[in-house]
């Protein structure tokens, strides 16, 4: 016999709202899609932002026509997204253990925080995480925090069942061994277009700046 997990992502119960668990059930995927493209281009009041919240972020199976499950919770990104509620997306990845199941969503927050230099309630998002991760920026920034955190075994042995699994950047791995006490050589070029790149090569050389 398999046993089939049944995954229902979200926030609130439904009887909370006098909401059904099966609301989206029977709803047509396409549909959905079409509505909430219109939507994403419209900028919402604050009550009918709050209703969309509610009918995104209640626990509910997600629709089982033209649509998977996939599709469902990239929809539910792409609205905090557009809605930038920090708190209210750090509370929906954390609460649904979806860090590495939506990585864009979980990046947005990342680069959000660290923009505003705010390096450890980016890193605590991590400490929170019970799942494993296999996303390529995301399981950097993880490193990267256990690194800034003190933990340089533990981010060692991350780091090295990485590479046994293929993983090769030149780039990080310099800054990895700076950070470790490897080397004192600083290279403060940034390799790609991203805010840990940024942070990365400030905290080898801290008065590299763009």
């Amino acid at each position: 016999l398999i046993n089939k997990e049944i995954k229902i992502y979200g926030l609130y119960d439904p009887e909370d709202y006098g909401l059904d668990i099966n609301m989206w059930l029977n709803s047509n995927g396409n549909q959905i899609k079409d509505i909430f493209s219109r939507i994403n281009k419209i900028n919402l009041s604050e009550d009918a932002s709050k209703i969309m919240e509610i009918a995104l972020l209640t626990n509910a199976h997600p629709p089982k026509i033209d649509m998977s499950e996939k599709d469902f919770l990239d929809l539910k990104s792409k609205w905090l997204i557009k809605n930038s509620d920090l708190i209210l997306i750090e509370e929906y990845l954390i609460k649904n253990q979806v860090i590495d199941l939506q990585p864009k969503l979980t990046r947005y927050l990342l680069d959000q925080y660290l923009s505003e230099a705010n390096i450890d309630q980016a890193c605590n998002i991590f400490s929170k995480n019970t799942k494993p991760i296999e996303d390529h920026y995301l399981s950097k920034f993880n490193i990267y925090c256990l690194i800034n955190e003190g933990k340089k075994e533990e981010a060692q042995l991350y780091f090295d069942l990485k590479k046994e699994l293929g993983f090769n950047e030149k780039y990080f791995e310099d800054k990895l061994n700076y950070l470790y006490g490897f080397t004192n050589v600083i290279d403060s070029t940034v390799s790609e277009d991203s805010i840990l790149e940024f942070h990365l090569a400030h905290k080898t050389n801290p008065e590299f700046s763009f």
